[in-house]
């Protein structure tokens, strides 16, 4: 009953953030069009997090994915100390817009991202094209693979993300990848949050490996907890580079409660020095 209840909030609340939404489109209606090609129609997405996502339709194919900035989520002006949450900041509205369409036009090329289309004058909305395919998290669901198989997967292409991109996800989870069937082709999208200055490009680095794994925790099965040693400790020698690796945690633990508490896995946050649970040893950054 208590389930029931909170997935019926939680509709009502998504149905009301989709009628706020909807509200801001019209003055951007003609401008979508013309970058679409004709006229469309605008379908609530899923992700975004605060701000408004639709999924632009041409006839019965998507075509377009329009993130429009909710004003009232960390309204501009917000002072810095109010918007630093642990290794992480929340940005403003036309922060957040500017950072969906940078990385989007760093990372589309080779594929990483989605191909920027339109950004607003005001730049408080951005229009990116359509990615065919599944959260990756979905594809787990489905049977495609297991779920420490699509960990590894995502932390593969990130280390492409962050070579091509420059800069770190922030937000990354089985939830913000988009795979095809073959599951070759990974597109990272949802880049509404950043790192807090106080990071280092490694430290920001790091923490998108460790989300990746903190995201999926509460999903994991008895024997994919009971594996999680073993397939953290190789995740952290075989696939995060040298200088990430050699990076402290201790400033990302904050964001990190899952893997933190587990008495299994703590200890391997207590990086540069990593125990490996497969041979004993500590892997030399």
């Amino acid at each position: 009953m208590i389930g029931l209840i909170k997935s019926l909030h939680r509709t009502f609340k998504r149905g009301r953030h989709l009628r706020a939404g909807r509200v801001r489109l019209s003055p951007y209606r003609l401008a979508i069009e013309s970058a679409c090609g004709g006229p469309v129609r605008f379908a609530g997405g899923s992700g975004g997090g605060h701000d408004y996502i639709f999924c632009v339709t041409r006839g019965p194919c998507p075509v377009a994915m329009l993130r429009i900035a909710n004003p009232d989520y960390v309204p501009d002006g917000t002072p810095l100390a109010d918007r630093l949450n642990g290794p992480r900041i929340r940005l403003t509205p036309r922060e957040r817009i500017a950072r969906e369409r940078r990385l989007c036009a760093a990372g589309c090329a080779q594929g990483l991202a989605p191909q920027p289309l339109w950004l607003a004058e005001n730049g408080e909305a951005f229009l990116n094209a359509y990615v065919d395919g599944l959260r990756l998290f979905d594809w787990v669901q489905r049977g495609a693979l297991p779920l420490w198989d699509a960990i590894e997967l995502a932390a593969r292409h990130a280390n492409r993300f962050h070579a091509v991109v420059g800069e770190a996800h922030m937000d990354l989870s089985l939830f913000n990848v988009i795979a095809d069937a073959s599951l070759a082709r990974l597109t990272f999208i949802d880049f509404e949050l950043a790192p807090s200055p106080a990071l280092t490009l490694a430290e920001s680095r790091l923490f998108d490996f460790l989300n990746l794994v903190e995201m999926a925790y509460k999903f994991m099965s008895r024997a994919d907890r009971a594996a999680a040693p073993q397939r953290l400790g190789r995740l952290l020698s075989e696939i995060v580079p040298a200088d990430v690796r050699a990076a402290p945690a201790a400033r990302l633990t904050a964001k990190l409660p899952r893997l933190a508490g587990d008495p299994a896995l703590g200890g391997l946050l207590s990086l540069p020095l990593i125990s490996s649970p497969s041979t004993g040893a500590c892997l030399e950054p």
